[in-house]
């Protein structure tokens, strides 16, 4: 009887040990994203481009203001008013384009390029369901609740923007953590013409879709209210 209760104890105590183990390293690893810099950066500004639809979706997170903008590009967006061009099919052009218009920055950013079917499975992963819209992701992200083991599943949800990403765990989870709790506002800078115009310049051709004025002059006023 002896040696099975003495059993019984070093089970215990192993188990007790895991599971202190594994409190221990959940606590050290959730504590790691909260407080790196990315994380607690009051501005960050995110880029993602559909590529099947060639799209480009540039979303600035102001913690101080507790506002959320999303801004959507066609691909050959035109500003009249800085004589900017876009190409989505690169996204450090979606950063260039969409700050110069606002006139603002950021230290921090992060950027996917990524297909409808990464959408869907990215949509699968965090809350469950199949969806293939961005900005659908992007709602039920912010009416997601929370749960207790997310952390664990950072690096796997940002394996699912590979390869062509620099999303970090942090970088995902400001985003979603940030879509929670402030207010999300889009903005569809209004275009002149419904289809890109092409242009010749020194010889090139070039399609631009150019995009009103005054729009962005709303927009941009609107932002930095």
């Amino acid at each position: 009887m002896k040696r099975r209760r003495s059993g019984l104890v070093w089970v215990l105590l192993v188990v007790a040990i895991g599971v202190g183990g594994f409190g221990l390293w959940f606590w050290l690893s959730s504590n790691a994203v909260k407080r790196s810099e990315e994380f607690t950066s009051p501005i960050v500004h995110f880029a993602f481009v559909c590529k099947d639809e060639n799209l480009a979706y540039f979303i600035r997170v102001d913690t101080n203001k507790r506002m959320i903008y999303v801004l959507r590009f066609p691909q050959h967006s035109f500003n009249p008013l800085t004589n900017r061009a876009l190409d989505v099919q690169n996204p450090l052009e979606v950063f260039n384009f969409a700050e110069t218009m606002i006139e603002s920055t950021s230290n921090k950013r992060f950027y996917a390029v990524v297909s409808a079917e990464q959408i869907s499975k990215l949509a699968k992963e965090i809350v469950g369901q199949q969806e293939n819209n961005f900005e659908n992701l992007l709602k039920k992200l912010a009416n997601r609740n929370p749960k207790a083991f997310d952390y664990l599943s950072l690096n796997r949800w940002v394996s699912v923007l590979k390869p062509e990403t620099t999303f970090t765990a942090a970088g995902l989870a400001k985003l979603m953590y940030e879509l929670r709790r402030n207010a999300l506002r889009y903005y569809y800078p209004e275009a002149i013409t419904d289809k890109p115009i092409q242009i010749v310049v020194d010889g090139k051709t070039y399609q631009r879709v150019y995009l009103d004025a005054n729009s962005i002059q709303s927009i941009k006023d609107d932002i930095r209210k």
